[in-house]
């Protein structure tokens, strides 16, 4: 009976607060596409080689890996970036905490000239988890479309610049709770830190 009614009061709980969240604004878009100082040969070596490494939980689909209609059948330097688990979304949050977020991003390469390559990065679904029962693999989670952030999209034009050595791109822009939230995050890090070095030398 006990069971139960913990069951009943989580499942009340989760479906309480599927619609209990905040987007957050971001003042300045970022960009979706850059031009870089290098052939589309290089570019897509870097995409291959810095972009998976980089990001978290994401792997790199090549046009000739993955077969896609999404995908350019015209274009053989097209990736799709899929992400195996959720990463933190950057503008969906619940209660100062980022939401559960799941892209997918089509790269693609316009060559211009021999050493000038245009990038876009397309997101070809964007979903958010805002509630769920169990655990993950394990439960179910209610999940709802959104719009393109454009700060993953132009933090994976950040790498491919950074791999290619590319100067002069702008930073990124990012929410004002995504930088709060990073500055909590790094504080209980120092704070672990600290304390394992008193720890070592008490």
């Amino acid at each position: 009976m006990q069971k139960t009614l913990i069951g009943l009061l989580f499942i009340t709980i989760s479906v309480l607060t599927i619609g209990c969240y905040t987007k957050e604004k971001l003042l300045v878009p970022n960009p979706t596409s850059y031009v870089f100082d290098a052939g589309s040969e290089d570019v897509r070596k870097a995409i291959l080689t810095r972009v998976e490494d980089s990001l978290d939980g994401y792997t790199v689909y090549a046009k000739e890996d993955y077969d896609n209609d999404i995908l350019s059948k015209n274009i053989k330097n097209d990736a799709l970036l899929r992400n195996h688990y959720d990463v933190k979304s950057k503008m969906f949050f619940r209660f100062g905490n980022p939401l559960p977020y799941f892209p997918e991003f089509i790269i693609h390469l316009d060559s211009i000239s021999e050493k000038k390559t245009n990038v876009v990065v397309y997101t070809s679904d964007t979903t958010i988890v805002v509630g769920g029962i169990g655990v993950p693999h394990f439960g179910y989670t209610w999940e709802k479309k959104v719009s393109p952030s454009t700060i993953e999209e132009y933090e994976i034009l950040l790498l491919i610049g950074q791999q290619l050595g590319q100067e002069g791109m702008p930073e990124c822009n990012y929410t004002k709770k995504w930088l709060k939230y990073c500055a909590k995050e790094q504080e209980k890090i120092n704070k672990r830190k600290e304390k394992q070095e008193n720890s070592r030398y008490n």
